[in-house]
């Protein structure tokens, strides 16, 4: 049933009082501690000796007789029900006119007390009821729920009135980022924020949203990322930050993509990739505790555990071994990445292993392209990809031990990227160097490339310690621990597509 189907117009309603909007309405006592308190009392008790005023959504409505009327109230996402008979209420009069009012959909307060009715429900018994806000519209009919996706995703409060399933999705998310802000804070983290809008896109491979600064008369860009900032407040001085918050990127929407998206950045300075690691598989298997009791999870179909610790892949070595084993040929070995030809080498490989991948045909993408194909889908249970190429990483410091690799991982599961990290690059003449070098993909046609940021390069100047830097997608972690297969059952509102 789409809502449009349900429109009512006021005119339509049979009684001019249901327009009274109430300005107030006491709420005493919480709907969880009343079902604690009193659940284990008789079957047909009536406690009248203490009186209780809640607010609710009517979903059910039953006349049993003229004198007695059944509903079911949602309050908080609990069912709770009312029990209104004509002895009970305060005026015999006001209690036939209360309920020739009440329609489906309707918040209504109730004051009175609470028992069980004879089959053991627990109830309210109203002194008093009043409609403080009429719904003007049929609610759709809860037994099929709202079925299409792109309106239940436009029309979130409806899906959370009649779809049982959705609210704990959502209580889920919220102490997901508690925690994780929780588990920060207690590791003498501090919590920061940065600009979302910036003069400079910077911080992470992707296209920006460009909008205008009327006052400064200049393009401004949403961020992509805040990791260029918080690194800036580690060289300030700050030597453990994180940042919880919106990044915006102008690309294509999926089931784990979303043009804006929730993370998490944290810096750390005397740390490196390999303490972010074991930081990594630390955070997630108590977060899985605290939120569903175990470090057990089912995504996609596939049993996951995020007990660590996880298995450790180094990106070019995997990527060579795999495609040795797709050729079967043990003696492949792949183009040098730092030869003048290797772009046109590993498109003619790209090309030979029949991997699809959208121009422009970089360096960059074309390596990513390959370990998406081969490497990426190995990585069912928690799996870190390692070392990875400086061409793929340019804020990363490069390799203690291993020429052309950096102090990288990301941290995969079931396929999916969930966690990017650095050893970060603090020299300010690779720095900018590598950014100059990466600069030539822009030219070539990625526009997902960030400019040389030279404000940051002026910074780096002034001396970032020895550091780690950790990014995690929120959305994504929620979809993970709740067992959901698309990213818009995670996020409250998203974006729909006009038809």
């Amino acid at each position: 049933m789409s809502v449009e189907e349900n429109k009512v117009t006021p005119c339509e309603l049979n009684n001019k009082e249901r327009f009274a909007y109430t300005h107030y309405w006491p709420i005493t006592c919480k709907i969880e501690e009343i079902a604690t308190k009193y659940n284990n009392i008789d079957n047909g008790a009536r406690l009248t000796g203490t009186d209780y005023s809640i607010v609710g959504r009517i979903v059910q409505k039953r006349a049993s007789s003229k004198k007695l009327t059944f509903y079911t109230i949602l309050i908080d996402g609990i069912d709770f029900q009312v029990i209104s008979d004509v002895g009970s209420y305060f005026d015999e009069n006001e209690f036939y006119k209360i309920h020739d009012t009440t329609h489906l959909g309707d918040i209504i307060g109730v004051n009175g007390y609470i028992g069980k009715g004879k089959r053991g429900e627990l109830s309210i018994f109203p002194r008093k009821m009043q409609i403080l806000a009429p719904c003007l519209h049929d609610l759709p009919k809860s037994f099929f729920g709202i079925e299409d996706k792109d309106n239940r995703y436009s029309n979130r409060y409806l899906d959370l009135i009649v779809n049982k399933d959705v609210r704990p999705i959502f209580v889920k998310r919220s102490k997901i980022i508690s925690f994780l802000r929780r588990f920060l804070e207690d590791k003498d983290f501090m919590e920061v924020e940065t600009p979302v809008l910036s003069s400079m896109a910077g911080g992470a491979v992707a296209k920006p949203f460009i909008t205008y600064l009327n006052d400064l008369k200049q393009n401004m860009y949403m961020r992509i990322a805040p990791e260029l900032f918080l690194k800036k407040l580690v060289i300030g001085g700050f030597s453990k930050v994180f940042e919880i918050g919106k990044q915006f990127r102008n690309e294509s929407m999926d089931i784990s993509h979303l043009p804006e998206f929730t993370s998490c950045e944290l810096y750390w300075a005397g740390a490196d990739y390999n303490m972010l690691m074991t930081f990594t598989e630390d955070l997630l298997s108590q977060m899985a505790n605290y939120v569903n009791g175990t470090t057990k999870t089912t995504w996609f179909g596939k049993e996951i555990d995020l007990q660590g610790p996880y298995p450790k892949l180094d990106v070019m070595d995997t990527l060579e071994q795999e495609i040795r084993n797709k050729l079967r040929d043990s003696n492949f070995t792949l183009p040098d990445i730092n030869s003048k030809y290797a772009t046109e080498e590993y498109k003619t490989l790209v090309d030979m292993l029949e991997v699809k991948i959208s121009p422009p045909y970089t360096l960059n993408r074309l390596i990513d392209g390959l370990v998406g194909e081969f490497v990426e889908p190995l990585c069912i249970q928690p799996t870190f990809l390692i070392n990875h190429p400086q061409i793929m990483s340019p804020l990363a410091k490069p390799h203690r031990e291993f020429s052309g690799k950096t102090e990288r991982f990301e941290l995969f599961i079931n396929k999916k990227e969930f966690c990017n990290a650095y050893t970060e690059l603090n020299d300010p003449s690779i720095q900018k160097k590598i950014f100059e070098e990466v600069a030539k993909q822009k030219s070539a046609g990625d526009d997902e490339i960030p400019p040389s940021d030279e404000d940051f390069i002026k910074a780096l100047e002034y001396g970032l310690p020895p550091t780690g830097g950790w990014g995690i997608g929120i959305d994504r972690l929620v979809m993970l621990l709740t067992s959901q297969d698309s990213i818009r059952e995670v996020v409250l509102f998203s974006p729909r597509r006009n038809v």
